[in-house]
């Protein structure tokens, strides 16, 4: 029988058919098109709901076709049916609308931009000041020493006559 080479030290085993890849979660935050994206596909899911839910009540229908009174109560449960799914289009129409727009997020895109900037502009201000405060502290300081010398200097004159 024919051997495989050997593997070099630490390198990982050879893939065996069936092996699944390690699932790496993706760190990255959500994007306007990953939102618009998933806004789009809850649609398609609701209309997909909407007409699976209307192809199971017309197979029921036609499973009590011979039945009148069956068809009858089949009529009731179809219009109860369609009124909990318009109540619930309606409902997701709503929960869609009340997301924000991409203007929106323009808009509050612009506002933050505005205020890191504002944020820049007072913490450059506030370190020019600190310095300006520290260099003041450090003038009074020489002019507490001299008014302390010129203290000492004279009264050192005055008491000797």
């Amino acid at each position: 029988m024919h051997e495989p080479p050997p593997r070099p030290p630490g390198a990982p085993p050879p893939a065996r058919a069936g092996d699944v890849a390690p699932y790496v979660e993706d760190e990255r935050p959500a994007t306007l098109a990953d939102i618009r994206s998933l806004r789009r596909w809850l649609a398609v899911a609701a209309v997909w709901a909407v007409a699976a839910t209307a192809l199971a009540v017309i197979a029921l229908l036609e499973a009590n076709k011979d039945n009148n009174g069956d068809q009858t109560r089949a009529a009731g449960e179809l219009g109860r049916v369609q009124r909990q799914l318009n109540s619930r289009m309606d409902d997701l129409e709503a929960r869609i609308g009340d997301l924000p727009t991409s203007d929106d997020v323009s808009k509050l895109d612009g506002r933050l931009k505005s205020v890191e900037n504002s944020v820049d502009k007072s913490t450059t201000a506030t370190d020019k000041l600190s310095g300006r405060v520290d260099d003041l502290e450090g003038r009074v300081d020489d002019l507490e020493s001299r008014v302390e010398e010129l203290e000492s200097s004279s009264s050192d004159t005055t008491t000797s006559p």
